[in-house]
C-alpha cells in the first residue's frame, strides 16, 4: 500500500488530520473525478442524447456487476438507494407482515435500524423485540437464540456499530436466523469498504450499505443485497419508470426482473458513477490490506489515547475485536470541547451519542468524543490528534461532561 500516493490523491490530508469516517469519509480525486467529468457531460454532450443515454445505462450496470463481485452477490441480488437507510426502510416496508409478527433487533443500532421497525409496531402491530449486547457492545448468537419464538420474522444488527466499533459474530447471528427458520438483515453501513464483506459468507438475507464511509465514495450512495430467492417475496415499496410498466390495455402492472425492481425514477447517476470509481479505488489498493492497515491503526490510537490522564474506552478495553472507532471520554471535560478545540488544530473528529442510547447507559454517559480512523491515517497524525487532546486535558477551565445516575470511573 503506498500511503503516500494515497495520501496525495486526498489534497485535504496535506493541511487536516480527518478521523471521522464512520460519518463520511473523505473521496479521493479519482471518485470526485469520475462524478465531476459525469455532471459535466450531460451539459456538454446532451444527457439525453441516444447514445450518451445508452452508454450511461451501460455505465451504471458495469457497476452494478462491479459492487455485486465486491459483496460476494449476483448483480441481480443488488439495486441502488440513495442510504443504508432507504434500503433498511425497503425491506421493513415491503414485507407481508401480520399483526404479531415478532422483530428482534440489537440495542447497538442507530435510528436507521430501528425507526422503520418501531414504525412497523404503530403501523402494522409488528412486535419489536430488542436483544441487549454484553458490557463491552458485543453480541452473541445465544441472546439471538434466546428471544426467538414461533411469531418471530426477521433479526437485524449492525455488522460494525458506529458507537463501538466492535465486530459483531454475523455468520453467526445470521446461522440463528437460518436455523428457526426466519429472515436477517445486516446494516453493513460501517463495514463495507473496511473489512472483507461476502454475503454468502455471512449467510445474510438481506444486507444495507452506504457508499460515503469506508468505501469513500460520496454522499447518495447506497445500496441493497436481497437473496435472489426472496426478490419476490418482498413488495416493491417504490413504482414507476425503470423499475415497472403498465399495459394500458389489461391494467396489467409488472416490475423489472431482480433487485433492479426495488429502484424506482431516474437513478442517481453521478452517485452511481462515484460508487463505481471508489468501488475500483479500493479493490486496486485491496480489502485484505486495509482491514489490516485500521486494524493496526486502531490499536496505535487506543494505545496512546490510553495514556492520557482520566481517558475512557467505551466497548472493549483493547484493539481485539474492534475495527477503525475508537469512542472514548476524558473524566471532567465535555466531548464537544475536545471537538471544538482539535477543529482550530486542524484535526477532524467527532462527539455526540450517535443513538447509541443503551451503551451510553451502560457507562453512565451522555455523549462522548468518537475518532474513526482509515487506512489514509497515519501514526503521525495519530500522534498529532493525542498531543493536541494533551494540550486540551492541560486547560482546567473546560465545562465537565454531563453524565447520567449511573456514574462510571
Amino acid at each position: 500500500m503506498d500511503i503516500q500516493a494515497i495520501r496525495s490523491d486526498t489534497p485535504l490530508l496535506a493541511s487536516t488530520v480527518y478521523m471521522d469516517t464512520a460519518a463520511a469519509s473523505l473521496p479521493p480525486d479519482a471518485v470526485l473525478d469520475a462524478v465531476r467529468t459525469y455532471v459535466l457531460d450531460t451539459g456538454h454532450i446532451g444527457i439525453y442524447l441516444p447514445a450518451f443515454r445508452k452508454a450511461t445505462y451501460e455505465r451504471v450496470e458495469g457497476v452494478r456487476q462491479r459492487l455485486a463481485l465486491f459483496l460476494g452477490a449476483q448483480p441481480q441480488e443488488v439495486a441502488f438507494t440513495k442510504n443504508a437507510t432507504e434500503s433498511i426502510s425497503l425491506i421493513a416496508r415491503g414485507i407481508d407482515w401480520q399483526r404479531g409478527d415478532e422483530v428482534l433487533v440489537a440495542d447497538t443500532e442507530m435510528l436507521s435500524n430501528l425507526l422503520p421497525w418501531r414504525r412497523l409496531e404503530v403501523t402494522h402491530g409488528v412486535v419489536v423485540k430488542m436483544v441487549a449486547s454484553d458490557a463491552q457492545g458485543r453480541l452473541s448468537p445465544e441472546a439471538f437464540a434466546q428471544a426467538v419464538t414461533p411469531r418471530t420474522r426477521l433479526l437485524t444488527f449492525s455488522h460494525i456499530p458506529n458507537s463501538t466499533g466492535v465486530v459483531q459474530p454475523a455468520a453467526e447471528i445470521c446461522a440463528v436466523a437460518r436455523k428457526h427458520g426466519f429472515w436477517s438483515l445486516v446494516n453493513a453501513s460501517q463495514s463495507v469498504g473496511l473489512v472483507g464483506v461476502d454475503v454468502e459468507h455471512i449467510g445474510c438475507d438481506f444486507l444495507a450499505g452506504c457508499g460515503r464511509k469506508a468505501l469513500r465514495a460520496t454522499e447518495g450512495t447506497g445500496f441493497l443485497y436481497i437473496r435472489e430467492a426472496l426478490i419476490g417475496s418482498i413488495e416493491p415499496v417504490l413504482a414507476g419508470w425503470w423499475n415497472g410498466s403498465y399495459d394500458r390495455q389489461t391494467g396489467a402492472l409488472s416490475f423489472v426482473a431482480g433487485a433492479r425492481r426495488f429502484e424506482a425514477g431516474c437513478p442517481i447517476v453521478p452517485s452511481i458513477v462515484g460508487l463505481g470509481a471508489a468501488l475500483d479505488y479500493a479493490t486496486r489498493i485491496g480489502i485484505e490490506a486495509i482491514e489490516a492497515r485500521v486494524q493496526e491503526l486502531t490499536a496505535y490510537a487506543i494505545g496512546h489515547l490510553s495514556g492520557i490522564d482520566g481517558f475512557e474506552l467505551y466497548g472493549p478495553p483493547d484493539a481485539k475485536g474492534r475495527i477503525g472507532i475508537v469512542p472514548f471520554n476524558l473524566r471532567g471535560t465535555d466531548p464537544s470541547r475536545i471537538v471544538a478545540a482539535l477543529e482550530q488544530q486542524h484535526c477532524i473528529i467527532e462527539a455526540g451519542g450517535f443513538m447509541a442510547d443503551a451503551i451510553l447507559a451502560r457507562y453512565g454517559v451522555s455523549t462522548m468524543a468518537r475518532v474513526s480512523l482509515h487506512y489514509f491515517n497515519t501514526r503521525e497524525d495519530i500522534d498529532h490528534m493525542v498531543a493536541a487532546i494533551r494540550a486540551i486535558r492541560a486547560i482546567r477551565n473546560l465545562q465537565p461532561i454531563h453524565r447520567t445516575s449511573k456514574e462510571h470511573s
